[in-house]
């Protein structure tokens, strides 16, 4: 029954999905916005989640891309039982927004598959430097106390970003080494927070020991922080991570991600 039920739906969804009018549509959505945002969708996203009141400089071909969205995701939340209220709510969220631009953005791409083949990644994992402070038993990475050679510059890694926008990638993840230690850090965070990127780290957790960082990295747009924590025993996590004092800098530093982010943090 259950997988009959799943077959006629993704029949229905096929049928749907590749109709010339629907592909029609789906096209003009994806096209850039005369007004300078993204897409089409984007804008009218941001209109939809009424982050955009001033319909009085709005286009008359937004006008009509922002009704005949409304009617369509109108449809699309009636047919899924999804209150209006928790829609506008989600997408306000410009990560969302990226998410439901490329679930759209791959049906036009690829059609219906199982599978659902993506025209882009929904996340990327950055390993955003060799640098570390600290001395792992388990580390992958041939990292030190500096940033290894051939390593990007500044620029470099702006223009990266800027190209995870352009394709329309809604997560990135700063890896290691240990990221938050690298000068470009903030940087990389505040201007991916700027595109509409959800931006989060994988650290231990270290360098979030200093209440001032910790407060600036929030404030940069740096919406969620992963810790590794190996034990709850200090001697033992030291032990694992080659530096005295680490467990007891771990710990602070998810107190004060859990203090100025309001706990936005996993252990």
């Amino acid at each position: 029954m259950g997988l009959s039920l799943e077959a006629d739906s993704i029949k229905v969804a096929r049928t749907i999905f590749g109709s010339r009018i629907s592909r029609a549509i789906l096209r003009r959505f994806l096209e850039p916005d005369p007004s300078g945002a993204r897409t089409r969708l984007e804008h009218v996203l941001s209109m939809l989640a009424r982050r955009d009141k001033d319909e009085g400089n709005i286009s008359f071909s937004c006008m009509l891309d922002y009704y005949l969205c409304k009617l369509l995701f109108g449809a699309a939340l009636k047919f899924m039982h999804i209150r209006r209220e928790e829609f506008e709510q989600g997408i306000s969220d410009p990560a969302i927004r990226r998410g439901i631009e490329l679930v759209l953005r791959s049906l036009l791409s690829y059609g219906v598959t199982v599978p659902q083949k993506l025209a882009a990644p929904f996340l990327v994992v950055w390993n955003f430097t060799n640098a570390c402070n600290l001395k792992c038993i388990h580390c992958y990475q041939n990292a030190g106390p500096i940033p290894g050679p051939g390593e990007l510059t500044s620029e470099e890694r702006l223009e990266v970003i800027r190209q995870v926008d352009e394709m329309g990638i809604p997560l990135v993840a700063l890896s290691g080494g240990e990221p938050t230690i690298h000068p470009d850090f903030l940087r990389v965070v505040e201007e991916g927070a700027r595109r509409g990127i959800y931006m989060a780290v994988a650290t231990n957790g270290v360098r979030f020991a200093d209440e001032e960082f910790t407060r600036r990295a929030i404030e940069a747009g740096l919406r969620y922080v992963e810790v590794s924590l190996d034990s709850t025993k200090p001697e033992e996590h030291d032990g694992f991570r080659g530096v005295e004092g680490a467990w007891e800098l771990a710990v602070k530093g998810i107190r004060n991600v859990v203090k100025y982010g309001g706990g936005m943090v996993s252990v």
